[in-house]
């Protein structure tokens, strides 16, 4: 509790400070913005359980060159607040067609980590699967901590987007209660604390990826981005990349190497004959890492996990209760290495209703049907999420 009051009144002064320096600097702006969000979630015999975020978004433009931001993210974990650093990074605009960017930052590989997981703007109050360590095994990382160079560049009635940059990249996941079953002389591997996913919400299999890759577990750095074209301007399609080595060094595994495919599409549309907006997102991940033909990873480790989501949203009604309704579908799923230890493959079927209070309020209703396959068995589970989340 002190140390968020300690938070809480930086903030203030910072806010304070900043208000100061514009009165004796015009070209210096502040904005503070975000989202929050509650979340009820009950999952098959489980407890029903709440969940309440914040999410603080801080904005400086030193000049029309220089910019900075971050965000912070406020979460209840085991009764106590954690405060988690989402990101923050120095953007310099060097022209029309090219903005460097130096810190944390959202991955640009990566179109729904870095467009649409803020509770308010993701359609349904769950991730896509393959996506976030809240959702089991995660493929793709969220953000990255490096330097980035990005814009868009006109092409005719058309624009390319990029997006590139070099990273920490991943790092391999080895269970070290494993080679102490195979015996050996084996070097100490990264991950001591068997941590995995972003943020560290679930426990770290072999064979998988880490993302909070800091300190880098090797000299090697990884290299990633995105190639966006905009067809027109309701049709976006992508492909992003990302190739790292992420084995730690001086182990057996310190060559083995990952590399990240990733395809996206985006389509929105006002269509009159519908009284609507069709909001159509899909994206599809292809997670490769090398086979060292030694112990613990002696296999084929391929991965994919895909998502379709198609929403509608009837605002051309006359009905001031119909026109806020907004309908949406999401099929997704991943498949993991048979041999892996991690190797239970989902498939997920949600269906949603939002109510938009207004432009950044919406009330949200989802249920979702999970079947997950190990070996010969499966198993059906059931969630119902209902959600509140604002964006200011």
């Amino acid at each position: 509790m002190k140390k968020i009051k300690i938070l809480v009144a930086f903030i203030l002064i910072l806010m304070l400070s900043q208000s100061l320096m514009a009165q004796k600097e015009p070209s210096h702006k502040f904005l503070l913005s975000g989202y929050g969000f509650t979340n009820l979630e009950i999952e098959g015999d489980h407890p029903a359980q709440f969940e309440i975020g914040f999410n603080p978004i801080f904005l400086w433009s030193i000049n029309k060159n220089i910019l900075f931001e971050s965000e912070l993210e406020f979460e209840i974990e085991d009764n106590s607040t954690v405060v988690v650093l989402e990101y923050a990074q120095i953007l310099y605009i060097a022209n029309s067609y090219m903005t460097f960017g130096a810190g944390k930052f959202l991955s640009p590989n990566n179109i729904f980590a870095e467009r649409y997981h803020p509770a308010w703007i993701n359609k349904l109050p769950n991730m896509p699967l393959g996506l976030s360590g809240h959702s089991g095994a995660q493929l793709v990382a969220g953000t990255q901590v490096g330097l980035q160079v990005r814009s868009g560049i006109p092409v005719g009635s058309t624009k390319i987007v990029y997006a590139l940059y070099v990273s920490n990249g991943p790092s391999l996941n080895i269970d070290e209660s494993d080679l102490d079953t195979l015996g050996g002389d084996f070097h100490k591997i990264n991950n001591p604390n068997n941590e995995g996913g972003e943020g560290g919400h679930d426990a770290a299999a072999t064979g998988t990826l880490s993302f909070n890759n800091i300190p880098d577990n090797n000299s090697n750095k990884g290299i990633g981005g995105r190639i966006g074209f905009i067809l027109f301007p309701e049709l976006e399609i992508g492909y992003g990349f990302e190739t790292a080595r992420v084995g730690t060094d001086d182990t057996e595994y310190s060559d083995v190497r990952s590399f990240t495919n990733i395809l996206d599409l985006s389509y929105v549309q006002d269509i009159k004959s519908l009284a609507g907006k069709l909001d159509v997102r899909s994206q599809v991940t292809l997670l490769n890492i090398d086979n060292p033909g030694i112990a613990l990873l002696n296999y084929e480790n391929n991965s994919t996990a895909w998502y379709a989501q198609l929403a509608y949203q009837p605002y051309y009604l006359e009905s001031s209760f119909f026109k806020n309704l907004e309908f949406v579908a999401r099929y997704d799923q991943i498949n993991l290495p048979q041999e892996a230890e991690l190797n239970t493959d989902q498939k997920r079927i949600t269906v949603g209703l939002n109510y938009w209070l207004n432009h950044s309020t919406v009330v949200k209703f989802a249920y979702g049907n999970t079947i997950s396959e190990h070996e010969d068995e499966s198993e059906s589970e059931s969630t119902f999420i209902f959600q509140i989340a604002m964006g200011f």
